[in-house]
């Protein structure tokens, strides 16, 4: 293949995955992918399989070009540098990872202008439509404080944040938000808060962010601040859509990737896993526009009366709920609750499914029974 060629078919690769990476007219995807991934790294790559296998059995794909020892090489280096993933143990394990979740976001503190540009390109030529296509998204929103009153039902304990992180093992860290990162280099610094470490991580995703240099490692009590200063300051959270996340973002609505390119559909509300929306009393709302002022998904409108929320655009994250002086919002169960997967695994096995469907899952459970790619 030529290296154009080579781009392409690492680009059709990675599509085929629970994410899509689609092809664009202009082939900014090629161009982002040429900046991260060298030709012998893209080579190896198209050797890679959705779930995680050890280098031996990479390498037996691609024995007739390399040594064992140079794919273990390069799949460290890979890994070291977010492009791929790595199950860490005494024997790892290596799988090909998604662009968004994903190695967009692992270049965090190495991002730089050229490719923040193509990103956002990216986001505009397509990749934000294909993003939002799936029926599960990969992250969902969550209340933002448990101590906001849900009258129809209590609050799952998926949806707690603050118990999930008490309940949690660890290890805690803290990483920069790569969304504002990327703001801050195309000089549209963030209108919400000042402050950049706000991507919390848990168990082996912490481990992996530390051993790049790029996560401080926190205590329970130091993640519990954190979940009440994103309140404080006006964030979403937004986990990783699992009942045991990896991962919690605190996010805006003027940096954050999903959040602002929903806004740009009709109906956002219906690319996030929910199970909350808000409701005003008009009768007990004193007009002070604090609510409009917190929503991030210009959820809540006011013209000439009390403000009133379009369940469109409402996420149930309930900013404005913890912050109205009168008490006149309050947090309302959706009709239908939304269990999220329970882990990791079981989200992305739920994404492929609904993007290829139960016949190409069971084809994939049977190559990778019968040790070939997947």
């Amino acid at each position: 293949m030529t290296e154009d060629e080579l781009y392409r078919e690492l680009q059709r690769h990675l599509d085929r995955a629970p994410v899509p990476f689609p092809a664009t007219a202009s082939g900014v995807e090629i161009r982002i992918l040429k900046r991260m991934f060298t030709p012998e790294e893209a080579r190896l790559a198209l050797a890679l399989s959705m779930i995680p296998e050890g280098a031996a059995t990479i390498h037996r794909r691609v024995r007739r070009e390399t040594t064992l020892e140079q794919v273990r090489k390069t799949l460290d280096r890979m890994a070291d540098r977010g492009l791929i993933g790595r199950l860490p143990g005494r024997k790892p394990r290596y799988a090909k990872a998604p662009f968004m979740i994903g190695f967009y976001e692992t270049q965090v503190d190495r991002l730089n202008v050229p490719l923040e540009r193509d990103f956002h390109q990216y986001l505009g030529e397509g990749f934000a439509e294909a993003l939002h296509s799936g029926r599960t998204p990969q992250m969902r929103t969550v209340p933002i404080n448990r101590r906001i009153p849900v009258p129809d039902r209590p609050i799952g304990r998926y949806d707690d944040m603050a118990e999930f992180v008490r309940r949690s093992k660890g290890p805690f860290g803290v990483i920069n938000c790569i969304c504002k990162q990327g703001k801050d280099l195309m000089s549209q610094p963030c209108r919400t808060t000042t402050t950049r470490r706000h991507c919390l991580t848990f168990g082996f995703v912490t481990r992996m962010f530390l051993d790049w240099g790029v996560a401080r490692q926190v205590g329970r009590d130091d993640m519990l601040a954190f979940l009440q200063q994103a309140e404080r300051e006006g964030l979403v959270l937004q986990p990783e859509n699992t009942q045991k996340p990896l991962y919690v973002c605190c996010c805006c609505g003027c940096c954050c990737g999903i959040l602002t390119t929903a806004k740009r559909f009709p109906r956002p509300v219906d690319f996030f896993s929910t199970n909350y929306h808000a409701e005003i009393d008009a009768a007990a709302c004193q007009e002070c526009d604090t609510c409009e002022g917190r929503c991030q998904m210009q959820a809540v409108t006011r013209d000439g009366g009390p403000p009133t929320v379009d369940r469109s655009r409402c996420i149930g994250c309930g900013l404005c709920v913890s912050t109205c002086p009168s008490g006149a919002l309050r947090l309302v169960a959706n009709e239908r609750e939304k269990v999220p997967p329970v882990h990791t695994m079981t989200l992305y096995t739920r994404l492929f499914r609904e993007r290829y469907g139960a016949l190409a899952v069971a084809a994939v459970v049977g190559r990778r029974m019968l040790g070939m790619k997947t």
